[in-house]
């Protein structure tokens, strides 16, 4: 038996707590779900793709040892200057055939040639084929989407070839990379990056295999690749064909080793510089016109060979020194992860306005909704970077906008009730009261039961505050509201009628249960005990109460109801205070 009364009272006060917070525990789903739905439309892909690029940007500025010079790669450059130099483009076969000699003596792992030759470019053309077909660790380039460009013949008869084809989003960059392309007509095809980055590998005795958990997972080393859906992360509705990735760029042309082509013909460069390396062979001139946008540059584009850099470094990084791929959550857990923003949004607002609200102007207020709202921003985008530099791509403007939202519900909410409650006994004010009443009225006219009110007014309380002091006279109303909400029912409304006055309504309630529920209030006041020596009713603190009850047609009933209410708190003070008295009724209870 007592076991149970205690389960009782566990799951009352539960109850009590669930009602007191049920507000939040409405406000942080509805907030979550509109803001998600708002996000599914795409409206917020653009700004999230942009915080995306500045993670990036951020990265660059803040390197880790992982994300410094890669030192697997070189980069043969062709840029306008040695374009003038030569005099000469496209270079002419006998050229590339030199350039690639050149660098084939030097022992490299793999050589990339980043640049189309799908027709002959005399003089030379017999020497570059001999080059193509002795050299089997030099990998050609095509084009396979739209307007297509073929490889060199042998370089294809061989398979050494892997496409360069890039993948635009809206805004014109490229994040995502191609890895391989299937269709009906070729079959599947290998990007160039990915071509070269096994080249480089085998050597490592490392190769491309299926996942176990899916038949997706493309395992490389100690890399796990899973393929981009159509809203992966934060993108909405995108041409996910082929097997696309995010790129894990590592950066521009300041992260891997460069020479110019001039350089090599020259032969000014450190010795073994090639040797066991992959080389690629690259234009780089804007006059070429192979350049894109990336996230490092919002206006200036960066060259197609630095991309596929980017692309090749990512893969061998993964798979030999296991620098994370991007990855995305699954949709689930991107809800959730917003969702707990929302919640930590309200959480803190409520805290920060609970803690302030109360002794500040409306323009410091405003200043402190701001800083808070700038707070937990901060706080957000730096829990996404930190994620971010782990491999993970979550959403960030999403649930900035869940934080804003739930924050602005909280501060309206929270005025609201600076607006309609008493700061001092933490319940409705005389606004608040005459508001309540009318609905009252409007939701229960047609009922036949009566509305009863209760004008509570405590004993001699200008006494009390001339003998102990105005801050022990606040002390005592709230001790005496708090009584009072107590003391009645959850359907009743209770709120500060004036100075030391308090009023309850009582919707559907007879003037007989009235009288219980004022009973009741006066035995709790004075089961308070709160020494009260000045009073000429008791030596504790009382409170007085009048009652009326009527059943309410219109506004003239409520002003009606009110004043029979004060005219019986009038009778009950000149009976003697501390006591009940109801409107038309002889009935006066005993003095305690």
């Amino acid at each position: 038996m007592y076991q149970r009364h205690n389960m009782f009272r566990m799951l009352k006060a539960l109850g009590e707590k669930v009602y007191q917070w049920r507000k939040m525990l409405l406000i942080a789903p509805t907030v979550t779900g509109l803001v998600i739905g708002i996000s599914l439309t795409g409206i917020l892909e653009p700004l999230e793709l942009l915080t995306f690029d500045q993670f990036f940007r951020w990265r660059s500025h803040f390197p880790s040892e992982s994300e410094k010079k890669d030192p697997r790669i070189v980069i043969i450059t062709i840029d306008e200057a040695d374009i003038s130099t030569l005099k000469q483009w496209p270079l002419s076969d006998a050229k590339l055939a030199q350039l690639i000699n050149i660098v084939k003596t030097e022992n490299p792992r793999v050589i990339g040639l980043n640049i189309f030759r799908d027709f002959p470019i005399e003089p030379g053309s017999d020497t570059l084929n001999q080059i193509f077909k002795t050299t089997p660790n030099l990998i050609g380039i095509e084009k396979v989407i739209g307007n297509s460009i073929q490889p060199p013949a042998i370089l294809s008869q061989s398979k050494q070839v892997g496409f360069v084809d890039l993948v635009l989003d809206k805004d014109g960059k490229v994040r995502r990379d191609l890895v391989t392309i299937t269709s009906e007509e070729f079959g599947q095809k290998l990007s160039f990056g990915i071509t070269l980055a096994l080249s480089y590998l085998q050597k490592e005795n490392i190769i491309a295999q299926s996942g176990n958990s899916s038949q997706e997972e493309i395992i490389i080393g100690k890399a796990h690749l899973f393929p981009l859906d159509k809203n992966a992360g934060n993108y909405i509705n995108i041409d996910n064909g082929g097997y696309q990735i995010l790129l894990n760029y590592r950066g521009g042309e300041e992260k891997f080793q460069t020479i110019s082509i001039i350089d090599v013909f020259n032969q000014q460069y450190p010795q073994n510089l090639f040797n066991d390396r992959l080389v690629l062979i690259g234009v780089t001139a804007d006059s070429i016109n192979t350049s894109f946008l990336t996230p490092y540059h919002p206006s200036y584009p960066t060259s197609g060979t630095f991309i596929q850099a980017n692309a090749i470094s990512q893969i061998l990084s993964a798979a030999l020194d296991d620098r994370p791929l991007l990855k995305v959550w699954s949709n689930p857990l991107e809800w959730l992860w917003i969702f707990a923003w929302t919640t930590i949004g309200m959480l803190v607002t409520y805290v920060v306005l609970n803690k302030h609200s109360f002794q500040y102007n409306s323009v410091i207020k405003w200043i402190l909704f701001i800083l808070n709202d700038c707070w937990l921003g901060l706080l957000l985008f730096s829990c996404s970077y930190v994620l971010f530099l782990q491999g993970w791509w979550v959403p960030t403007i999403t649930p900035f906008m869940v934080v804003l939202g739930a924050s602005v519900i909280i501060m309206v909410d929270k005025w609201k009730y600076l607006a309609t409650f008493d700061t001092l006994t933490k319940v409705p004010n005389r606004l608040y009261f005459d508001k309540i009443l009318e609905q009252t009225r409007l939701l229960h006219h047609l009922s036949r039961k009566q509305t009863s009110l209760i004008l509570c007014d405590v004993d001699h309380f200008k006494q009390y505050n001339d003998t102990y002091g105005h801050p022990a006279g606040d002390r005592c109303l709230q001790k005496v509201a708090k009584e009072i909400r107590t003391a009645i029912r959850r359907t009743d409304f209770v709120a500060r009628y004036g100075g030391e006055e308090f009023a309850i309504i009582l919707p559907r309630t007879d003037r007989q249960e009235a009288k219980k529920i004022a009973q009741r209030i006066l035995e709790k006041v004075i089961s308070l005990n709160i020494s009260h020596n000045t009073s000429l009713t008791s030596d504790y603190v009382t409170i007085s109460c009048g009652i009326s009850s009527l059943f309410l047609q219109d506004q003239l009933s409520t002003k009606r109801l009110i004043n029979q209410a004060d005219k019986a708190l009038y009778q009950a003070k000149q009976e003697g205070r501390n006591r009940v008295i109801v409107y038309g009724s002889s009935l006066v209870t005993d003095e305690h």
